[in-house]
């Protein structure tokens, strides 16, 4: 019985092991996503957001979060081409979308519709993540992303 119980308690602590994990692999990218390094010329606050970056969405309905992935493949002086992805949720199905970004104020944003016109803001933190918000319908969810390791 005790050893039933230490296996118990083993299974709960790898599960709570892997819902904190920092993976997004439930969140579908595209085959061909290629993150190409910013010419240094840029400016640095342009240069910060190339990258991969991962969260989960917050303020959806019924409470629940939802992973997504933003790549910032490659960056010029006033925009970037980024794919956005998102994994399952109740209510939104995971998908990928490639676009491109406008880079201004600090802040990199793009919008497309997806059953409504959506619009994302990205926008470095003194911390090194990015403050997320997503606003559609009226209604804004909110993310923190951090930054892949290479």
């Amino acid at each position: 019985m005790q050893h039933l119980f230490t296996f118990a308690l083993a299974l709960a602590f790898l599960a709570g092991c892997a819902a904190t994990s920092t993976s997004s692999s439930s969140v579908p990218l595209p085959p061909d996503v290629a993150i190409t390094p910013p010419d240094s010329a840029l400016a640095q606050q342009h240069r910060a957001f190339s990258g991969k970056w991962f969260g989960k969405w917050r303020g959806l309905a019924g409470g629940q979060q939802q992973e997504t992935v933003l790549v910032v493949e490659s960056v010029t002086a006033d925009g970037a081409t980024v794919v956005y992805a998102q994994g399952d949720h109740s209510r939104f199905p995971a998908f990928h979308r490639r676009t491109t970004a406008r880079i201004a104020d600090g802040k990199l944003s793009f919008s497309f519709d997806l059953r409504s016109p959506i619009t994302f803001t990205y926008q470095l933190q003194s911390d090194g993540t990015l403050k997320a918000e997503s606003l559609s319908r009226g209604f804004t969810a909110v993310a923190t992303l951090t930054r892949a390791s290479p």
